[in-house]
């Protein structure tokens, strides 16, 4: 089989960081989905514009930063040629007799006409898939400039095949072009013994139910808490924490809690919770919530999984692939709160630790880095080859 090498180019940057190191920490899904790849035996070379230039190596993956004129956050309509040409130089073969097939990895649907003048820039050979992050599309006026850009794209990774059907009905994506159900991140957590956990994060309750969110109108707390009321009339002895970073509504928040004797007694607002932290409170955690509208992937609900955390989760699309079309705990609908509590308490009818296995089993062969990084690796080799095939 002909050597794959896969090149993850990310354009942007956020201007207060200052090292390559700070970078790859902020953007933590970087590093560890090119280590996973490269373990799947493909050469990576990483090209991330940068505020300077920066070529270096680490654990084997080649990370290239390129400076440009342009700033850290592209305008719809700058493309940064150097960058451009340091990228074409990445994959222009040097030595005919080793011969390798190269694959773009474009972060974000959001840069349509960066993309088009990129694929004019490449050897006709290179393919380029583009990674949905939760993109939405641009205002009515402009679409018909980002269809014109996206149709220079082999294929899109999608979290969930459902959540690339608008595009398509609306024409920014054409059904001629290939879409791939893979998630755009994971993590690196492990379930651990809970009982351990627990001592070091004093979370106590029968059960322990985990909220991580930001505490806005699109993640619906509300609805969560009014559900949760009626959870406690069954289950009076649970008790529900929620860490969050963003708390646009944590006034609506406390307010409901302080309304509610049940509540008061039974909810801990965590609050901002460091990441490296994180991992002992899903482990100290029976079942995971969120009452989210929509979502690009659900980077908590992973980690929870990973935890062997139990879901209990809205049904959207990446949501329901996540949890094997809410085979795995359960989905419920959006906005309500008499389905979040009937779900819920239908859930707690089920074996915890079976269902426990089952969501970390789940996580390990379908969410991990190293699920995400062969089903990636297949999907460049099928946009590959169907390049091939039409040249």
């Amino acid at each position: 089989m002909v050597p794959l090498h896969v090149v993850p180019l990310i354009y942007f940057y956020e201007a207060d960081l200052t090292t390559p190191e700070s970078l790859l920490d902020r953007y933590a899904t970087i590093r560890p989905f090119a280590k996973a790849l490269h373990d799947e035996g493909v050469r990576i070379t990483t090209v991330q514009r940068f505020h300077t230039n920066l070529d270096f190596w680490d654990d084997g993956i080649h990370f290239l930063f390129c400076a440009d004129f342009c700033q850290p956050a592209l305008r719809k309509w700058e493309i940064p040629s150097s960058f451009h040409s340091s990228v074409r130089s990445v994959c222009t073969p040097g030595d005919v007799s080793d011969p390798v097939q190269t694959a773009i990895h474009l972060n974000g649907l959001l840069y349509p006409l960066q993309l088009r003048a990129l694929r004019n820039s490449l050897p006709p050979q290179c393919s380029i898939v583009v990674q949905h992050h939760a993109d939405g599309p641009w205002p009515t006026l402009l679409r018909p400039l980002q269809r014109w850009g996206l149709r220079a794209a082999d294929g899109f990774f999608f979290a969930a095949q459902d959540l690339a059907t608008w595009w398509m009905d609306h024409g920014l994506i054409s059904k001629r072009q290939s879409i791939f159900q893979i998630m755009e991140g994971s993590n690196n957590f492990r379930c651990q013994d809970r009982v351990t956990a627990r001592a070091r994060t004093r979370m106590a309750g029968n059960p322990v139910v985990l909220w991580v969110g930001r505490l806005i109108p699109l993640k619906d707390p509300l609805t969560v808490l009014e559900g949760f009321t009626r959870v406690l009339q069954q289950l009076p002895q649970a008790r529900l924490y929620m860490a969050y970073g963003t708390d646009d509504m944590l006034p609506a928040v406390r307010e409901r809690i302080a309304a509610s004797k049940a509540l008061s007694e039974a909810v801990t607002l965590l609050g901002r919770i460091e990441h490296s932290q994180l991992e002992d409170i899903y482990n100290s955690s029976d079942y995971f919530v969120l009452g989210s509208h929509r979502e690009g992937s659900g980077f908590s609900l992973a980690e929870a999984m990973a935890c062997g955390v139990v879901p209990v989760v809205t049904d959207i699309p990446s949501l329901r692939v996540m949890t094997d079309g809410g085979r795995i705990g359960a989905c419920w609908r959006p906005g309500s709160s008499e389905a979040f509590a009937d779900k819920f308490l239908e859930v707690m009818r089920q074996p915890l630790e079976q269902l426990s296995r089952k969501a970390e089993g789940f996580f390990q062969s379908q969410l991990s880095y190293k699920a995400i990084a062969r089903d990636a690796v297949r999907a460049y080799r099928e946009v590959l080859a169907a390049r091939q095939s039409h040249a």
